[in-house]
């Protein structure tokens, strides 16, 4: 095998989650025809587009070249490929199973990106209105209300407390606007360093699971991350512990991430999984519970979870889909009083005015 010199490192090395599961499919289907590893790197690093993978593929032809396993080149991007996929690559490679392992990778990484699909769109169309909302209030405010200013004031027209609050809003920020700016900025640099302490985004994280629908959304969201990370690990040939450690790592609820380091250290014991997720009611549903200990009984564990992943996203959908049909009104609701509120203030002093004309 010749040694290949990598190409050179992109300013920025990014990889999004389409060439990824592009990279994994690709290197499972090559395998699995019989290709060997290092001739299929060679093939992609010379078919592909992106830099990035380029150049993590040109660093992994040269590791192999010296003697080094895959997982070990893809470990060096811990920002590319999170602690799963290179634990299970790694576990792939020892077992002599790394084509089915790619492929699992593939499908995990393609449901997890259809997931994060789901909510994004139960959100968009409600921001969407809701910021067009806000720039038709900002427009009407602060620049259509200043240019008929001078007619009501001509006129000495008593006017409307609302029109007198807007007016007063639209002045103190039109000669405020650059310290209003920093305020914003400040509250949002705080909440962001806020949220950087372990405690408070600890905090934050547990009051949020208790939401109505939304905390249910966030629950069904990561028990189907939890059961599709561990019944791919499971399914790739990690052992029950080690699989544990690696969902738990591989979590970003710090809820769920404790509960499953907790998890983790209780099945070094020799309890079973169920047993100990029963222990969490709270976090892991009974359904869920039960599910995985049928899957236990019957030494189906990584099927059994696999299925309740696949449960777990049809109820994702139904919540999302709620979630939608409830956010809409409370949207155009919060819309309209806005603009009416700023509407009503503008409109009134006009109606006096022609009123008082015709009287």
């Amino acid at each position: 095998m010749q040694k290949k010199k990598p190409v050179k490192k992109p300013l920025f090395l990014t990889l999004n989650v389409r060439e990824k599961v592009a990279f994994a499919r690709h290197v499972s289907v090559m395998l699995n025809a019989g290709i060997p590893l290092h001739e299929t790197l060679e093939v992609l690093n010379d078919q592909i587009a992106s830099p990035s993978l380029q150049y993590v593929l040109g660093v992994a032809l040269a590791d192999l070249a010296d003697g080094l396993p895959l997982h070990n080149s893809i470990a060096k991007f811990p920002k590319l490929f999170d602690t799963f996929f290179t634990n299970a690559l790694a576990v792939g490679e020892s077992s002599g199973t790394l084509s089915s392992t790619m492929e699992y990778l593939a499908t995990q990484l393609e449901k997890s990106e259809e997931l994060h699909g789901k909510v994004r769109s139960a959100l968009i169309y409600p921001l969407i209105v809701f910021f067009g909302a806000v720039g038709i209030a900002i427009y009407l405010a602060f620049f259509l209300l200043p240019k008929i200013l001078p007619l009501f004031l001509s006129l000495n027209v008593k006017l409307p407390a609302t029109t007198r609050a807007l007016l007063a809003s639209s002045t103190w920020l039109s000669t405020r606007w650059p310290w209003a700016m920093l305020a914003i900025l400040l509250t949002i640099l705080g909440a962001w360093l806020l949220l950087r302490i372990a405690k408070i985004r600890y905090a934050m994280s547990t009051f949020f699971l208790y939401l109505p629908i939304f905390g249910t959304l966030i629950k069904n969201i990561q028990m189907a991350k939890f059961s599709r990370i561990l019944g791919t690990l499971l399914s790739s040939g990690v052992t029950i512990v080690a699989a544990l450690q690696i969902t738990a790592e591989s979590t970003d609820h710090p809820v769920y991430k404790r509960a499953l380091e907790k998890i983790a250290r209780s099945m070094e014991g020799g309890e079973t999984v169920s047993s100990v997720l029963h222990i969490h009611p709270k976090l892991f549903s009974r359904t869920a519970v039960s599910m995985i200990g049928i899957g236990e009984r019957t030494g189906k564990l990584s099927e059994s979870l696999l299925s309740l992943a696949q449960f777990t996203e049809r109820e994702i959908d139904v919540t999302t889909q709620n979630l939608s049909i409830l956010i809409e009104p409370i949207t155009l609701l919060l819309v309209g009083l806005l603009v009416g509120f700023v509407a009503l203030s503008i409109i009134t002093p006009i109606y006096e005015i022609t009123q008082g004309i015709h009287a």
